[in-house]
């Protein structure tokens, strides 16, 4: 059995892993600095995945039941935004770019 601070680890590392493919294929997401700031970035991330998402999770749970499970994306997309707003490091160009992020990050928090 995994313990919570492994989870979390790994967690850290897929989100790293997942912010480090962004910046390098999708046009339109930077992330000025190197690995101090991805792993800042993947912590930060974590910690929002981990704290904030199953509270919003929970208060928009009608409207992931009747979307069948799309606002989902809508969540990872205000989690992502929120990382932007809290870390100057990152930005993205336009929604676009967020959508394309937050798919990445949600496929590595399957995980």
């Amino acid at each position: 059995m995994i313990g919570l601070g492994t989870k979390f680890i790994i967690k850290v590392l897929l989100n790293g892993l997942g912010l480090y493919l962004a910046n390098s294929y999708i046009p339109g997401f930077t992330m000025e600095g190197g690995a101090k700031t991805l792993l800042i970035s993947a912590v930060l991330l974590a910690l929002l995945y981990t704290l904030i998402r199953p509270l919003i999770r929970l208060l928009s749970a009608p409207l992931v039941w009747i979307t069948f499970g799309l606002f989902n994306i809508a969540i990872n997309i205000a989690l992502l935004w929120t990382a932007d707003i809290l870390l100057a490091e990152i930005s993205f160009d336009s929604i676009k770019t967020l959508f394309y992020i937050s798919f990445i990050i949600a496929v590595a928090n399957i995980f």
